[in-house]
């Protein structure tokens, strides 16, 4: 069983190297929403720790982590300034169900109110405004089948909406996690985004009596092969990212973490790097909007009660700063 599984999880990852992309793809993918990382402690390692990441992180990094660890259920609610003041609200929730773990989450994007302008309104001074509206919902459902492999997938409905006109699509995850029976290694592969293709319809695109085309375009497919080491304290994490509509990525990330009693805590950061092939290319395409992240966190248990409360920022030179903060609960 497990053989078909990665068998399955290699012909998928095959098929996801074979649309990486280029310059000339960048931008031409829909459905970015779906690459705005969740948890603070994602964004804090900026994305590097899938082999490891368990529990109700795990819903958007590699579904099969949420099979690990989770005894009984854990619930995350966290707020994202994310870019130009566009705030992302997150909601998830595990739970063991018989032999496997099932999760749930939402997510949501806020732009705010912007002015509705027309070709004779350009500047909007009629003080009509709408705000877009773009979620992602998302089902997974995980299994370990042994005390060193899981397998998890999660479906996704991924929605957009611009005053009213609007799209919608459906996407599927796949990972898979392994834990060395000897050495401190963890290996993780995820497969995340693969669907159908996204095309907006609506009133909008009414002009008269004709009505304008609006071409479908696929969503950001993209394959993670990550690894991570414990050396002393400090977990050790590595992130390699393929994309099917953008440049490659590696991620590499730092994490401490300390244990007292019924309290712990944690500490990290993380940085990664575009990886171009292409020679001669406007720095707008070949540099990394992104630096360093940062962040921390503090755990308390209270009788069978898990309480947490992590911080995450990403710096950026482009955007300014973005930060996230995630309450976590376990019972």
């Amino acid at each position: 069983m497990i053989k078909k599984l990665i068998t399955i999880c290699l012909v998928f990852a095959w098929f996801s190297i074979s649309m990486a992309g280029t310059s000339a793809s960048i931008g031409t993918d829909s459905g970015t929403q779906l690459l705005i990382p969740t948890g603070a402690k994602g964004v804090a390692l900026n994305s590097s720790y899938n082999a490891s990441v368990t529990g109700v992180d795990a819903l958007y990094y590699n579904p099969a982590g949420i099979a690990g660890k989770v005894n009984g259920v854990e619930a995350q609610f966290s707020s994202y300034s994310y870019i130009a003041g566009i705030k992302h609200t997150y909601a998830a929730f595990v739970s063991n169900v018989g032999e496997g773990t099932v999760g749930l989450s939402f997510k949501s994007l806020d732009f705010g109110d912007i002015k509705k302008t027309t070709a004779d309104d350009t500047h909007g001074t009629s003080g009509n405004t709408y705000s877009p509206n773009f979620s992602v919902l998302t089902l997974s459902y995980a299994k370990s089948f042994s005390d060193r492999i899981r397998f998890g997938t999660s479906v996704k409905i991924v929605n957009e909406t611009v005053d009213q006109t609007g799209g919608s699509a459906y996407a599927l995850d796949m990972g898979v996690q392994y834990e060395h029976a000897s050495l401190p290694l963890k290996l993780g592969v995820s497969l995340r985004n693969l669907g159908s293709k996204l095309e907006y319809s609506g009133i909008n695109l009414e002009e008269g009596t004709s009505t304008l085309l609006s071409e479908a375009s696929n969503l950001p497919a993209n394959l993670n092969i990550s690894t991570s080491y414990k050396v002393g304290p400090v977990d050790v994490h590595y992130s390699f990212t393929n994309f099917s509509y953008a440049f490659n990525e590696s991620s590499l990330g730092l994490e401490y973490q300390i244990e007292l009693g019924d309290y712990s805590a944690w500490v990290g950061g993380g940085v990664n790097s575009l990886l171009i092939e292409e020679d001669e290319l406007d720095e707008a395409y070949s540099s990394n909007p992104f630096g360093a992240s940062f962040g921390g966190g503090l755990n308390a248990k209270l009788g069978d009660f898990n309480f947490g409360l992590d911080f995450g920022l990403k710096s950026s030179e482009l955007f300014g700063n973005t930060s996230v903060l995630a309450l976590n609960v376990g019972f």
